[in-house]
């Protein structure tokens, strides 16, 4: 009776384990890339190299689970088991805070080092489980063996269930430690699940000659017949189509966290939509499914062209829901794609291989290749063009039959006419002149925004209208030229005048009119100078004069004036301007970029015409304040944000401890917390109490000045007592700081990013 019941459970209890295996195997990664952002600045790039090293490992516990399926039954088990239980040994994981990076250069390798000594062997055992689980089945005797792929949906339902659990239970209520000793116990738990499956296998093994694999004459449900038909051209297509949705899910992650956090709901989010569409695929649906999605992406991306360059304002998650749903439409269309091709159970291991080798390859390419060959973010919309390339479509042989000079001048005039619409629409076009008050206030928006989506409207619509000519390629082509002509000619109109991407993001220097000299992070602006000799020195934006930063530096100066300062993050260096003869500043900056940039008067004066003394330390703010003498500092200021992404490190109760150790008793420190998306001050009111701490919060407006020299900001002070805010305790710009009841203080291992969110 027992035996019988297992025979019938054995779909269900192969699920099980792979599910488990699953979800630990996606669970250790945003585990492991909130272990070491501490030691890399908190940067979104640190996220995009781990996914390119799990990538990586995928891709080799897939050749591994290849190579010995081709091996004895007997041997498999034995050597996987083995592997499973010598990788124990890196239990319970955890991350040594003596591997510090070096402030030199770019931090990829140690990453990936870091990584492969922490996490290396059991990520690698457990990325081959989903495939050789799949051919253990394949190999029994049940009628579902005979088309195993079924397995992989419950593998990724596994993982996306993971991953969104991550964010949203596992995060805000296990500290780092807590989530390390229950990853262990859940890997001991399928160490039994696998010895498990081992002796099922083996209990019910198909000893035909077929072994369990389905007849060469038979056919999956939209897989391929037989062995000849997987060519080199499926391999390689197999490949392309895995690429593009890999290289998009980094894309849009970096996206998503360089305008918000570097934290792990935002890493979750794209990674669990990559997933749900393999679930979907793979779980038998429909063929209609896969048809509506082709149909859908022509007017996904072309809406996604309308609204980015638009600048259409709105609630900024339905901007990041218009980039995600076309994502998932494209991993949708190039994953049902692949699932519509599989081959038979025979080539089961390949197929995943080749599958991998795709997403290995677009990990490549965003995280190796393109911050070296682009200074912008140009391969997003060129997985974008991929994606519209390979929209299937017409008739392969798009040049045979009659008239072939027809098809080639189609092919050549769309992107001409394309180019030359879109420099009309966008410079030459008097679209200002229709009068759209009546439309704009029924909408509640301004002109403004309605011509630039005229603008835009026109040319999505005359890209989407090329689908229906039903030529191969033609929409991806049209989609190329348009895109890449808008990045092109996008910095030439904004006045760029040197851009640069490192590690830790994209750097823009542009000279607005003839007044003024800027620096953007990302999509942020950092600072900026006057091009006026006269009002060189003059400190502007967020650092103006009348604004919180120069109100704390008039209350410290004259008698009162501090003798060293400390700043994380560079910036312009408008904060030198501030430094008096006497007094000693010292900036903490992780991007060699912003150094290069800043100390260059070509572009910023504010470090060579500094009246005092200035010096650069490069690397990340907190692990180099370490090295700085106790009660060194009379004022500490934190302006260390890239775009308006938070360096969650630098906001923990051990590093606001670390702050008041170098901190002299009565100096003072200063945060800037401006961010469009998330509010500080409860973090901060709460570290504050729980270490009985003054605080005081200032939100400046900008003050009506012109000019653009003031810019909306917001700051907290902190301090030992009352009495050491000096007279800006009875500032009225001042007030006392409010926490929120769900909203504690951040520790290194714990931290809760949703509590502040700006729904």
């Amino acid at each position: 009776m027992l035996t019988r019941v297992l025979f019938i459970l054995l779909p269900t209890l192969y699920s099980v384990t792979l599910f488990l295996s699953a979800g630990l195997l996606f669970v250790v990664e945003p585990m492991i890339g909130k272990m070491i952002l501490p030691l890399l600045g908190g940067t979104p790039a640190v996220w995009n190299t781990c996914m390119m090293f799990f990538q990586a490992l995928l891709l080799a516990g897939y050749g591994y689970a290849h190579i010995i399926s081709r091996t004895t039954i007997n041997r498999q088990i034995f050597i996987h088991l083995v592997i499973l239980i010598t990788a124990c040994v890196a239990l319970p994981i955890g991350i040594p805070r003596q591997w510090l990076p070096s402030a030199e250069g770019s931090p990829i390798a140690y990453i990936l080092r870091l990584l492969l000594m922490s996490v290396g062997l059991p990520f690698f055992i457990l990325s081959s489980n989903s495939l050789l689980l799949q051919k253990w089945f394949s190999r029994s005797n049940h009628p579902s063996a005979r088309d195993p792929y079924f397995l992989y949906s419950a593998s990724n339902l596994g993982s996306m269930l993971a991953l969104i659990s991550y964010p949203t239970l596992i995060e805000p209520h296990f500290r780092l430690a807590e989530q390390s000793r229950l990853w262990a116990a859940g890997f001991l738990l399928l160490l039994l699940g696998a010895v498990f499956c081992a002796w099922l296998v083996k209990k019910y093994l198909n000893t035909s000659p077929s072994e369990g694999e389905l007849d060469p004459n038979e056919r999956t449900d939209g897989g391929v017949a037989d062995d000849s038909r997987v060519t080199f051209r499926e391999r390689l297509r197999w490949v392309l189509l895995a690429f593009v949705p890999s290289s998009l899910m980094l894309g849009v992650t970096a996206y998503l966290s360089t305008d918000v956090a570097a934290i792990p709901l935002f890493w979750v989010v794209p990674l669990a939509l990559y997933l749900l569409s393999f679930i979907i695929v793979f779980a038998r649906v429909p063929a209609v499914v896969h048809r509506m999605m082709i149909m859908l992406l022509p007017v996904s991306i072309s809406t996604l062209v309308i609204v980015n360059f638009a600048n259409m304002e709105g609630p900024k998650w339905i901007m990041f829901s218009m980039h995600l749903i076309n994502f998932f439409i494209y991993c949708m269309v190039c994953h049902g794609a692949i699932a519509n091709s599989r081959p038979t159970a025979r080539h089961l291991t390949e197929f995943y291989l080749w599958i991998s080798v795709g997403g290995v390859l677009g990990g490549v390419f965003n995280a190796l290749i393109a911050p070296v060959a682009f200074n912008t973010l140009l391969e997003y919309p060129l997985a974008l063009i991929f994606g519209a390339l390979l929209l299937p479509a017409g008739r392969e042989n798009i040049f045979g039959g009659q008239r072939k000079w027809r098809i080639v001048l189609l092919y050549v005039a769309v992107p001409a006419a394309l180019v030359m619409l879109t420099y009309w629409s966008t410079n030459k076009w008097n679209i200002e002149d229709i009068n759209l008050k009546v439309l704009a206030d029924f909408f509640h928006v301004d002109q403004k925004i309605l011509f630039q989506i005229a603008i835009y409207s026109v040319l999505g619509l005359f890209c989407y209208g090329l689908v229906f000519l039903k030529k191969p390629y033609l929409f991806g082509i049209a989609i190329a030229t348009l895109l890449l002509t808008l990045v092109m000619t996008k910095d030439i109109y904004r006045g760029t005048v040197y851009q640069e991407r490192s590690f830790y993001g994209i750097l823009t220097v542009v000279k607005e009119g003839g007044d003024f000299m800027s620096l953007y992070h990302g999509t942020t602006l950092h600072g900026k100078q006057w091009l006026d000799p006269d009002k060189r020195f003059d400190p502007l934006t967020y650092y103006a004069t009348k604004g919180p930063v120069g109100q704390v530096f008039a209350e410290f100066s004259g008698a009162k004036k501090k003798d060293y300062i400390a700043v994380a993050g560079l910036g312009t260096g408008s904060i030198a301007a501030y430094v008096w003869p006497g007094q000693e500043i010292h900036y903490y900056e992780i991007d060699p970029a912003i150094k290069r940039i800043a100390s260059s008067p070509r572009y910023f004066s504010y470090l060579n015409d500094c009246r005092g003394q200035v010096k650069l330390i490069l690397g990340d703010a907190r692990l180099m304040m370490e090295k700085a003498p106790p009660h060194h500092y009379g004022i500490i200021i934190l302006d260390a944000f890239s775009s308006d992404a938070i360096p969650v490190h630098l906001l923990t109760q051990e590093a606001v401890n670390l702050y008041f150790s170098k901190l002299k008793q009565d100096g003072v420190l200063l945060v800037h917390i401006s961010n469009r998306y998330v509010d500080l001050a409860p973090v901060l009111a709460s570290l504050t109490n729980a270490k009985g701490y003054a605080a005081r919060v200032c939100k400046d407006d900008g003050g009506g000045d012109l000019d653009n020299e003031r810019n909306v900001s917001k700051w907290v002070l902190m301090a030992r007592r009352e009495t050491d805010f000096g007279s800006l305790a009875n500032n009225n710009s001042w007030k006392n700081i409010e926490g929120k009841p769900n909203v504690s203080a951040w520790t290194d291992d714990f931290s809760n990013i949703l509590s502040i969110f700006k729904w």
